[in-house]
């Protein structure tokens, strides 16, 4: 008998309910469904093709990146001693950036591919020169090979940076003021640095060493982005990723001087000249956070975002170094690694179709 109440039961339900009662029951697992007096604030079963031009005022940062030491107080003696002074490092400046994109989604079923590719490049010059001081001087941090001690030093570093992600995003709305999505796919990358230090004494003798580094590779990645609405046309957006990759990765460091210390060396020929190869991983953190004004037209819809961005890359920024000896001794490896940071200003405008 009790199975007959219950069916019973289920019969009268729609007796019970009021109008709006009923059209939200039958509505309910619709995905286009918007209850009356709730804005489609983004057009979430309109299928859309969009394109969007981002401008990044960004810079760049690492560590490892000493060249010299400025002293600041006398010299102790003429007994050898340690690190005396300030740390002289290349530094990089604010540069300009762009970043292009192409993104589809397919409503209702809230899926959505996207393409884009972000170019920076970034560079730096820094200059140092001998205290006023007749007890302190101007030392390098590399080998600085000529016999008399450094008058100036000139650094000037340089970084080409390209990616390229295919991503697939599913998107959800939790309510209606909020978008959400959840996003993977694959990521292609290069780059590569290069950085000069050049040392120069009295006489004036010089000597230059150039340490560059190339990584080219691919990888997954995988993230989020919301967009929370405010008030009026103001809207919250937030962004992070993580990605790992693998590829290529050399690194060459060489030196070479106007200096003759014997008449049996050769000017001409690098008194360093060291490369190195191999496959490894790399791993990428990226975050984005800032307004965006957002505001929906008869056919299409209109986004633009400023804010702050930074992406930090880690296994990719080595400096390698080693210590001196005879051409027939041996020369211990020294390397010096840093986490390799690129943050400022993003600004975008995206136009929906």
């Amino acid at each position: 008998m009790k199975w007959i109440f219950q069916i019973a039961v289920i019969l009268m339900i729609p007796f019970t309910l009021s109008s709006k009662q009923l059209e939200c029951l039958c509505r309910c697992n619709d995905p286009c469904y918007i209850p009356d007096g709730e804005p489609d604030l983004f057009r979430r079963c309109d299928q859309i093709y969009s394109g969007h031009v981002e401008l990044l005022y960004w810079t760049a940062s690492e560590s490892a990146l000493d060249y010299a030491l400025k002293m600041r107080a006398d010299a102790w003696g003429p007994t050898p001693s340690f690190a005396q002074g300030r740390f002289e490092n290349a530094t990089y400046g604010m540069d300009l950036g762009f970043r292009l994109g192409f993104l589809y989604f397919r409503a209702p079923h809230y899926w959505e591919m996207r393409w884009q590719y972000t170019r920076m490049t970034n560079r730096g010059t820094d200059h140092s020169s001998k205290p006023s001081g007749a007890q302190q001087f101007l030392t390098g941090t590399w080998p600085q090979i000529m016999n008399q001690p450094l008058a100036a030093v000139k650094s000037s570093i340089h970084l080409n940076y390209n990616v390229f992600d295919w991503l697939v995003d599913r998107v959800f709305f939790p309510n209606p003021h909020l978008r959400l999505r959840v996003l993977g796919g694959s990521c292609v990358v290069w780059m590569d640095q290069d950085w000069k230090v050049r040392y120069s004494d009295s006489t004036p003798n010089t000597t230059t060493i150039r340490n560059r580094w190339h990584f080219v590779g691919a990888g997954l990645k995988s993230g989020s982005i919301f967009d929370w609405y405010w008030t009026g046309d103001l809207y919250m957006t937030a962004a992070g990723s993580f990605g790992v990759l693998v590829g290529s990765y050399s690194n060459h460091a060489k030196q070479t001087t106007s200096f003759q210390p014997t008449i049996n060396d050769n000017p001409n020929v690098p008194l360093r000249n060291l490369s190195y190869h191999d496959t490894r991983a790399a791993v990428t953190l990226q975050m984005l956070l800032g307004p965006s004004y957002q505001k929906n037209f008869t056919k299409n819809r209109v986004e633009m975002f400023a804010g702050f961005e930074v992406t930090t890359w880690y296994n990719l920024h080595e400096v390698y170094r080693s210590t001196a000896g005879a051409p027939q001794e041996a020369k211990e490896t020294w390397i010096n690694s840093s986490i390799l940071a690129l943050y400022g200003l993003t600004t975008r405008v995206t136009v929906d179709f």
